[in-house]
């Protein structure tokens, strides 16, 4: 089984998680492709697709609402897996971002979906992301808080 796992990443968790995820499946050829790199991925090449994306102030990416609106038609045809990366502490509040980040069509359809923690890394934040995030999560150093057995969770859905 053929299995791509795409994300857009801003400075980097996602990016990370979509690899953790990437070095648990079994028995799938993963290829990894960052929506900044790649705008028009191949879908048909693939068996199963892993979407992913970082949540700032409650919102997915522009970039993946984008990619799911124009390919949704094909996404609901393959076996599909959905996770973001936040930094909310509410769980009920991460299950609506959740559902918000993607079209609704997308998480009905997917087999599995995670909320995968996040980290802040004020070493790459611009001057105005760092006073929001000091403001809001009344932090001022980097933090990272990355779910590992959320992502194990999701991983032994997919593998099913």
């Amino acid at each position: 089984m053929r299995t791509a796992i795409i994300y857009t990443s801003k400075h980097g968790t996602t990016a990370k998680v979509a690899q953790m995820i990437a070095g648990r499946l079994t028995g799938s050829q993963v290829s990894i492709i960052d929506l900044k790199k790649v705008k028009c991925p191949d879908l048909n090449s693939f068996d199963g697709i892993i979407l992913g994306t970082s949540i700032y102030a409650g919102t997915s990416s522009k970039t993946m609402q984008r990619f799911c609106k124009d390919n949704i038609a094909v996404l609901t045809q393959k076996r599909l897996a959905l996770f973001i990366c936040g930094m909310e502490p509410d769980t009920s509040k991460r299950q609506q971002e959740l559902t918000n980040a993607y079209p609704q069509e997308l998480v009905q359809h997917a087999v599995s979906t995670c909320f995968a923690g996040g980290e802040f890394q004020f070493e790459k934040m611009n001057f105005f992301e760092r006073a929001i995030i000091k403001r809001i999560a009344k932090t001022d150093k980097s933090v990272s808080d990355i779910n590992s057995d959320n992502i194990d969770r999701f991983v032994q859905e997919i593998n099913k």
